[in-house]
């Protein structure tokens, strides 16, 4: 079934009309799903799914083997990506507002459902969004293994260096031809244990026979052997969207692979992962597509424990809100409009409500400079920017500042996880309320733990209240999402002008151990902040310890 991000089958209001109270636990075999048959088990979990949306209280049993999730509109979708039908970044057409998408399994309206699938696994067949939390309550998944039959990238080996080229040979998984697209080549690098510190972007040069490709770029020569990835799109649809929903709980959960980003959370409050893992199938290096998890405009607390991240295509979480730029001023009425490359990551506008506080942020600093109320609403159907009123008037010169919802503003807790080899970053924290303690980073591009705000991008806000403590940082920080050259730890903020503010406010890094790989800057890089403590962390590798610029009332040892 089509679904729209913005239309789901049901609407949450109506769905919990429907809902019934009825306690029960049920077993997706009672539906005619059976795994390890080899058939089409998606009618019958579509059948049981409706079934959770209508019993609230309902226990669904999944038992373990593989289920075949398939759809033909979304292979229909998969099929015009990879015969170059949408060019060579599908991500151009398929993640644009409100663009028409295939929900797997759709528990929309749910109430107090948990879903028990320890050893179950969701093999999925087109490209789709195969889990969608959407207007639901307390709802629980423990132990679904996510994955698809063809995978949204191809693997393969480098097997020729030359000069200002690489060749790889890609496995026998998909027959590769002058359409397949490759937006993005990555590489292992067993040297660092991790991601190789550059992708390259639009670099084919040849397809050759028996499916190798030639690769503009230039290559180390003991990357020879290293194992390959290219994703054939960047962003689309999540593997577990969470939507307008309450006290969600993932427990136990795999993702192998996606189109997407692994979780992505939306306009959602107290989101909680316990040992969840977004790792390689067995025989693979890489994962997501894109981020392993992506939160924005939360409230309450999202949460990780003991959790696992390894090979995905870009951050393992990014925590934030939007600053929307506000585009007009008529009859007292706002048009907020977000500048974001992006867009929202589930496409979808983010609509404020009535009662929420909204920062007045100057464009250029990031800096605030008043707090207005919303008092009224009007945003209707797929419409991409939103009017508000509020309860002060805004400045006269408004085009040089943005609105930021701190209503929708969650803490994170991130504890005891491991992030081992991804592109860009580990953690990427733009919210405030913020701790990151006992974690392990090993081999990301990027800076492994990132906090500030991105003008570029419309994601904040800067950080209050934070501690950075007990981390072990190794080998991170060579390319692709490094921050001021911090292997470990950065601190920053990034606007177009940074000269002499001090944003974040609250800042506790404590015993962390940073291992740097000799050609990092500094171990950990603070800027725009202010009352720093800095105490009892082991740096090596790395140029300095710590590097500091813009800051105020630092206490450091």
């Amino acid at each position: 079934m089509i679904a729209f991000a913005a239309l789901l089958t049901l609407s949450s209001a109506n769905a919990a009309e429907n809902v019934k109270s009825e306690g029960r636990t049920i077993c997706v075999t009672e539906f005619g799903a059976k795994p390890d048959d080899g058939k089409d088990d998606t009618k019958a979990l579509r059948r049981a799914a409706e079934y959770c949306r209508k019993n609230a209280g309902t226990t669904l049993l999944m038992p373990a083997g593989v289920y075949r999730l398939r759809d033909a509109d979304a292979e229909r979708l998969e099929n015009e990506a990879m015969t170059g039908k949408m060019g060579q970044s599908p991500e151009n057409t398929v993640f644009t507002p409100y663009y028409p998408y295939v929900s797997g399994l759709n528990f929309e309206g749910s109430k107090s459902t948990t879903i028990e699938a320890r050893g179950a696994i969701l093999m999925c067949e087109g490209w789709m969004e195969p889990f969608s939390i959407c207007g639901s309550t307390d709802f629980t998944l423990r132990g679904l293994t996510i994955d698809y039959k063809r995978k949204p990238f191809s693997e393969g080996r480098v097997c020729a260096i030359g000069d200002g080229t690489f060749t790889v040979q890609f496995g026998g998984e998909r027959k590769i031809d002058e359409g397949t697209p490759f937006p993005r080549v990555m590489l292992w690098d067993n040297k660092i244990g991790g991601i190789y510190r550059s992708p390259y972007y639009f670099s084919r040069q040849e397809v050759l026979p028996d499916n190798k490709v030639v690769f503009k770029g230039k290559l180390a020569d003991y990357m020879m052997g290293a194992p390959v990835a290219a994703p054939h799109s960047f962003h689309f649809r999540p593997a577990i969207l969470v939507w307008r929903s309450t006290n969600t709980n993932i427990e136990g959960v795999t993702i192998h692979s996606q189109c997407g980003m692994g979780i992505v959370g939306f306009d959602s409050r107290d989101i909680f992962m316990k040992g969840l893992s977004i790792i390689p199938a067995p025989g693979y290096t890489f994962s997501t597509n894109t981020d392993a998890t992506h939160f924005a405009c939360c409230e309450g607390t999202i949460g990780f424990d003991g959790c696992m991240f390894r090979g995905q295509g870009d951050d393992a979480t990014n925590v934030h809100g939007y600053y929307h730029d506000i585009a007009s001023i008529e009859d007292g009425w706002a048009t907020l409009t977000l500048k974001s490359p992006a867009f929202t990551h589930i496409q979808v506008a983010d609509v404020p409500r009535i009662g929420d506080k909204m920062e007045i942020v100057r464009i250029s600093t990031l800096e605030v400079e008043g707090i207005a109320e919303v008092t009224d609403v009007q945003h209707e159907g797929k419409q991409v920017d939103v009017k508000v009123r509020l309860n002060c008037e805004l400045p006269k010169d408004y085009e040089k500042f943005c609105l930021f919802n701190t209503s929708k503003l969650p803490r994170l807790e991130f504890r005891r996880s491991v992030v081992w080899g991804n592109l860009a970053r580990g953690v990427l924290a733009k919210t405030r309320g913020v701790v990151i303690e006992d974690n392990i980073f090993r081999g990301s591009t990027g800076t492994a733990i990132h906090v500030g705000a991105e003008s570029h991008w419309k994601e904040g806000t800067h950080a209050k209240d934070l501690l950075i403590a007990r981390n072990m940082i190794i080998n991170c920080g060579l390319g692709a999402g490094c921050q001021y050259g911090a292997s470990g730890i950065a601190v920053v903020i990034g606007a177009p002008d940074t000269k002499g503010t001090t944003l974040h406010d609250g800042v506790k890094i404590l015993d962390n151990t940073i291992i740097g790989t000799g050609e990092n800057r500094c171990g950990i890089s603070i800027r725009n902040a202010r009352n720093i403590e800095v105490k009892r962390n082991r740096v090596e590798g790395c140029g300095m310890a710590v590097e500091t610029k813009s800051v105020e009332n630092l206490n450091i040892d």
